[in-house]
C-alpha cells in the first residue's frame, strides 16, 4: 500500500469509526471493497485509490472538504468533492446532480463505478432489498455516466451483475 493509500485509509478509518452500512457491515468493509474493486480492475493509482477510501467521508461524517484537500491535496480533494452527493430533493435528483459532477472527471467515474459495483455485489451476497433499487437506478447511472471507451470493462461487470439483481417481482418474492 502506497503512503498516501495508507494515509487516506486510516483516515477514513477514524472519520467512519462506530458507522454501519447497509445491513450492519462496518463501513470500513464497504471501503476496502471499493478500493479492492479498482485494483481487481487493474488501478494502482495512489490518488484514485485513496480517493476510494475517502469518498464517503464528507457525505457522512463531520469532515469538510477543506479537511479533505488540507490532508490529501486538491487531486484527491477534487475527487472527494466530486463524488459527494448533492442537496436535493430525493435520491433521484441528488443522483443527477452527483452524476453531473463525476462526469467531469473520468477518474470520478471510474471511482463511482467501483463503488457502485461494490454496492451490488454486496447487495446479491446478502440478498438484500437494495437489489432492486439499484436494478432500477441502473438505466439513469448508465445514462448519465457511462462514455464509450471508458472503463468498458467494469460496466460490463456492472451490467451482469444488475441482470443478477432480478426483477421487483421476484424481490417481493424473495424477501
Amino acid at each position: 500500500m502506497d503512503e498516501l493509500e495508507k494515509r487516506a485509509s486510516d483516515f477514513a478509518k477514524q472519520a467512519h469509526a462506530g458507522q454501519e452500512y447497509g445491513t450492519g457491515n462496518f463501513h470500513e468493509r464497504h471501503l476496502a471493497r471499493v478500493v479492492a474493486t479498482l485494483r481487481r480492475f487493474g488501478v494502482d493509482d495512489p490518488v484514485l485509490l485513496a480517493a476510494a477510501w475517502l469518498h464517503d467521508t464528507v457525505e457522512d461524517t463531520e469532515v469538510t472538504e477543506d479537511d479533505i484537500r488540507r490532508e490529501f491535496g486538491d487531486d484527491v480533494g477534487d475527487l472527494v468533492w466530486r463524488l459527494t452527493d448533492e442537496a436535493g430533493g430525493n435520491r433521484k435528483e441528488r443522483h443527477r446532480l452527483t452524476h453531473l459532477k463525476i462526469r467531469g472527471r473520468p477518474e470520478a467515474v471510474r471511482v463511482k463505478l467501483a463503488d457502485r459495483i461494490a454496492n451490488v455485489e454486496s447487495s446479491l451476497e446478502e440478498r438484500t432489498h437494495l437489489r432492486g433499487m439499484y436494478r432500477a437506478e441502473h438505466p439513469a447511472f448508465r445514462e448519465h455516466l457511462w462514455r464509450a471507451g471508458e472503463w468498458e470493462e467494469m460496466w460490463a461487470h456492472l451490467d451482469s451483475l444488475i441482470r443478477q439483481t432480478g426483477s421487483h417481482a421476484e424481490e417481493r418474492r424473495d424477501n
